[in-house]
């Protein structure tokens, strides 16, 4: 793609946005070009991958802005590999995708102090984190899609996609006591450090017992559909409602929903295992709904 015009803000959020506009051109629908991009770079370069017919595939070439387009060779190794978020940064030269060595050093570990609350949550814990990052880059949503890894029970850790001049920036914060390249990150058999370090699919596992129908989903894509929702969730029981919960003014997802199960078994069963998943890219945190929950805004995963 062309660089974004001088209006366009160049934020990921803002870039995102840019592409999902040139590939509704095609597709005639926002919607459908929001659920199609699944992988996309915004700083060096400007790029997008999207899952579309060749046919589409033409026209999408003959849009101005568009440089060119070709298939995606690189499709099955996305799939394979769970940790990358749906808009990972993809550092691009000449439309070639350069190697997992030459990017290591946009992948950090952080380790931070401990929450200054009493009784720390795993969603307590994930809004610490983005609070900490947005300090940096200045905005939470940017600081949500770049952390893609956590622990948040023993030890106080996240790992983030930022580049490394925000590392050193963040090193420099009262609350983290040390930034370090994640030499995991391009591994296959990722060891996250020390005997207290909690890997997040291992501390799902842990989740207390339910004792409700109702189930409250955060950190959520803004492109996260309510039919998506249902058919990542509908196969631990029948399900009485999905609900996506909309901004009033710009009518875009909040970023959480609220899923409702037939049976407290059901609920229970989807929020041990969906706790943690990766759903469009982002990974989602499930807990037990509360009779009135705290209100959320500024998009997905209030920590969207």
């Amino acid at each position: 793609m062309e660089r974004p015009s001088p209006g366009v803000g160049l934020s990921r959020a803002e870039v995102v946005d840019y592409y999902v506009d040139s590939l509704a051109r095609v597709l005639g629908s926002e919607k459908e070009a929001q659920m199609s991009i699944y992988n996309a770079s915004w700083q060096d370069s400007y790029c997008f991958k999207c899952d579309i017919d060749e046919e589409s595939a033409i026209k999408l070439s003959k849009i101005s802005a568009v440089l060119s387009v070709k298939p995606d060779t690189d499709e099955e190794q996305r799939m394979n590999n769970s940790n990358l978020s749906l808009f990972d940064e993809t550092k691009m030269d000449d439309n070639t995708m350069l190697s997992k060595s030459s990017e290591l050093n946009q992948y950090w570990l952080v380790q931070t102090e401990k929450p200054g609350i009493e009784v720390v949550t795993k969603a307590q814990v994930v809004d610490y984190y983005t609070n900490i990052l947005t300090k940096i880059l200045g905005n939470e949503k940017d600081s949500q899609v770049s952390i893609y890894r956590i622990s948040w029970e023993r030890d106080f850790w996240f790992c983030c996609n930022i580049d490394e001049q925000c590392a050193r920036e963040l090193s420099d914060l009262n609350e983290v006591l040390s930034v370090e390249a994640d030499s995991n990150f391009s591994s296959n058999n990722k060891k996250y450090g020390g005997e207290n370090s909690v890997e997040f699919s291992e501390a799902k596992d842990q989740a207390p017992d339910v004792t409700t129908k109702r189930l409250f989903v955060t950190g959520l894509s803004f492109y996260t559909s309510e039919k998506t929702l249902r058919a990542a969730f509908e196969g631990f029981g029948e399900l009485v409602e999905v609900k996506i919960i909309m901004d009033r003014i710009s009518k875009r997802s909040k970023g959480y929903a609220f899923i409702e199960y037939t049976t407290e078994e059901a609920a229970a069963a989807a929020l041990k295992e969906m706790n943690g998943k990766i759903i469009n890219g982002w990974m989602i945190v499930v807990d037990a709904a509360r009779a009135n929950p705290p209100p959320r805004s500024g998009g997905p995963r209030s920590k969207p």
